[in-house]
């Protein structure tokens, strides 16, 4: 048997280049492929890079999906149907939207596919493939290591993405990990990550889970043991490992040279209805960002607008706060009620949103606002973002926060690097909006 692996865009405009920064590792698509039986024949298309061949032979086709991937994943699979091969669909958004995406594939994978990929497999090979499976949340489950080779020669964002756990304890509920997860953390053993690391050729690694530090004493055990490994990595993390020095010198030994925070808003009302209120306990981000700068860790931080009765003005104070901060890059996006979560569902029962499928919309362009905002419109925040991000990423804001030489230029390829991602992003700020989602006018019709 063959199956063939498909990572979905969000959508291409004609004749122009993919987003660069989306372009990372497919981990989802290498983890499937290691939980791939080896008397199975795997092939895999990127739809970032390449154009798909729909004619190719094979048996089973498997795609992951989120919630701007969903309309590219069901033109994908609609094409494959009309040439009579199955298909099956899997991700946080299948997850989160079971009853959807059973309509236009002919099995789908609800959870992590750990424990199931296996029975789907010998499914698949007998001619019995069930409609759903679903993963058992009593059962514990163990990682494996992803098969790489199955990237080929693809140029992919330079850096090797490896989990170390899943999930977040935090219960945000603008999340869609958090919602399917239930707000857990479950972390990785110890050996398996380094075992994966040692086998990297690329020694500069992601480390891809929402938090790192979800759980600390694992996450200074793990860096005890990638100390000798001598890499150098980035990931997300909360801003409480500020509060503990002896987590933050570890992980500085052991490599780490960034970490993303979501900071997600300065205003105490915002985070509360957020439902960060460990954001509110730590006070001073002032303090706790230099505490972590002094240990040679750039910070990425996220922000959020569109909460409660938010204003023009709390996103500017917000982007000059980002730049005082000295902050290594940032994002400032407006707020997306993803389905699944429970702020989809108060906005849904609220009547706020403006599109309730809003990601299979013909219309919905990358960036567009699909709820009512209390406190500003639409339209303006829509600007008031795009203006955050034309501040933040101007020269005169890239020089000054060069200037914090111990988190953002301590060595002059981290100062390289610095250049070069934040000039990228400074070209990527009108690239995004109004990408279209899917490659077709309009959504298929669905299959079943």
């Amino acid at each position: 048997m063959k199956v063939t692996f498909i990572m979905p865009s969000v959508g291409k405009r004609p004749g122009g280049k993919y987003v660069r920064t989306w372009q990372m590792e497919p981990l989802p698509i290498a983890t499937l492929a290691g939980l791939t039986p080896v008397d199975v024949e795997v092939s895999f298309f990127d739809d970032r890079f390449e154009n798909i061949n729909f004619d190719l032979s094979t048996d089973l086709v498997a795609i992951t999906v989120e919630a701007y991937t969903a309309k590219r994943a069901y033109e994908i699979v609609r094409e494959y149907h009309q040439r009579g091969v199955k298909t099956v669909l899997g991700g946080y958004h299948v997850t989160l939207r079971p009853e959807e995406a059973q309509r236009y594939a002919d099995s789908i994978v609800i959870g992590y596919a750990e424990l199931i990929w296996g029975q789907v497999m010998r499914d698949a090979q007998a001619g019995c493939l069930k409609r759903r499976y679903s993963q058992d949340r009593s059962v514990s489950y163990n990682f494996v290591l992803p098969r790489r080779e199955i990237f080929g020669t693809r140029s992919y964002f330079p850096l090797s993405c490896v989990e170390t756990g899943r999930g977040c304890p935090f219960g945000c509920n603008f999340c869609s990990i958090a919602a399917v997860t239930s707000s857990t953390y479950t972390a990785r053993s110890i050996d398996s990550v380094v075992e994966e690391i040692a086998l990297l050729q690329n020694r500069e690694v992601f480390f891809v889970e929402d938090n790192f530090v979800g759980n600390p004493a694992h996450a200074k055990d793990l860096c005890r043991e990638l100390i000798p490994h001598k890499i150098k990595w980035v990931g997300q993390g909360t801003l409480t490992m500020a509060n503990d020095c002896e987590l933050l010198e570890l992980m500085a030994r052991s490599g780490c040279v960034g970490i993303l925070i979501g900071f997600e808003s300065l205003r105490r009302d915002t985070l509360a209805s957020m439902g960060k209120k460990v954001n509110i306990k730590l006070g001073d981000y002032k303090r706790l960002i230099d505490i972590i700068h002094g240990y040679g860790i750039a910070l990425y931080g996220t922000f959020v607008f569109g909460y409660g009765n938010e204003t023009k003005e709390d996103i500017q104070r917000t982007t000059e706060a980002a730049i005082d901060f000295g902050l290594f890059i940032g994002a400032f996006n407006h707020l997306v009620p993803f389905p699944g979560t429970p702020l989809y569902e108060q906005f849904q029962s609220g009547g706020q949103l403006t599109d309730d499928e809003w990601w299979l919309s013909p219309s919905f362009r990358f960036g567009d606002i699909v709820f009512r905002p209390n406190g500003i419109s639409a339209e303006e925040l829509h600007k008031a973002c795009i203006e955050a991000r034309r501040k933040f990423y101007s020269f005169r804001s890239i020089v000054r926060r060069a200037s914090n030489i111990r988190g953002n230029c301590s060595s002059v390829k981290k100062a390289g690097v610095f250049a070069y991602v934040n000039w990228l992003l400074r070209r990527e700020i009108t690239q995004r909006d109004g990408l279209p989602l899917g490659e077709k006018p309009t959504l298929p019709e669905p299959i079943y």
